[in-house]
């Protein structure tokens, strides 16, 4: 069971090798620039469809808190 938290979802398309550089990119990034800081709540990737030719649509959620 996840607790109640803020989340960012990011959406990627991405394939498998890709994974690591959208997590980067949350934490790299986005994080930074954003005002907000990781909470310790569980971070998780949701997978709203089907793969598709080699691609996969993910969702990775990141729990946050403003600074």
């Amino acid at each position: 069971m996840i607790g109640e938290a803020q989340y960012v979802i990011a959406r990627f398309e991405v394939n498998a090798s890709e994974f690591q550089e959208a997590w980067d990119w949350v934490y790299g990034q986005w994080m930074p620039a954003s005002g907000y800081e990781p909470d310790d709540k569980p971070c998780f990737e949701m997978y709203p469809e089907e793969p598709k030719n080699g691609k996969f649509i993910v969702d990775i959620c990141v729990p946050v808190k403003p600074l």
